[in-house]
């Protein structure tokens, strides 16, 4: 085997091996960012997270691992839109964090019943007014 030769296929080796670490490590980014927002009662928009930032840094032990930044959206009432972003490095979550969203308030029954006592009295004093500014 001749050095270009060598030098191609240690090249292909070094992508498929970065190409693999990158969809596990996506796919733990995902799986993180569900739960998060399963723990934090919002849903997890889009069903994926987008790279923003891949570095090299040491861990902890010394080794060098990727740093990687995700980014992904949640909703908390369905309509609007949030950021959150995710921080690895290697296969381990340095960070996870959500921005700050209004909080969804859910509607009670009782909220959602119409209150007829309040509603017949507007309704006959409207009637009351017009009735009287006629007979003037």
């Amino acid at each position: 085997m001749s050095v270009p030769e060598f030098i191609i296929i240690f090249t292909l080796i070094v992508v498929i091996f970065y190409w693999i670490d990158t969809i596990r490590a996506k796919e733990l980014a995902v799986m993180h960012g569900k739960n998060a927002c399963k723990d934090a009662g919002v849903t997890f928009l889009d069903q994926t997270v987008e790279i923003k930032k891949v570095r090299l840094k040491r861990n902890p032990r010394g080794t060098m691992v990727f740093y990687r930044e995700y980014q992904f959206e949640f909703s908390s009432d369905g309509i609007r839109r949030f950021d959150a972003v995710i921080i690895m490095l290697g296969k381990q979550l340095l960070n996870l964090q959500l921005s700050a969203y209004p909080e969804v308030i859910q509607p009670t029954a009782h909220d959602l019943k119409p209150d007829t006592e309040q509603h017949s009295a507007t309704i006959e004093a409207k009637v009351v007014d017009i009735k009287s500014s006629k007979n003037r």
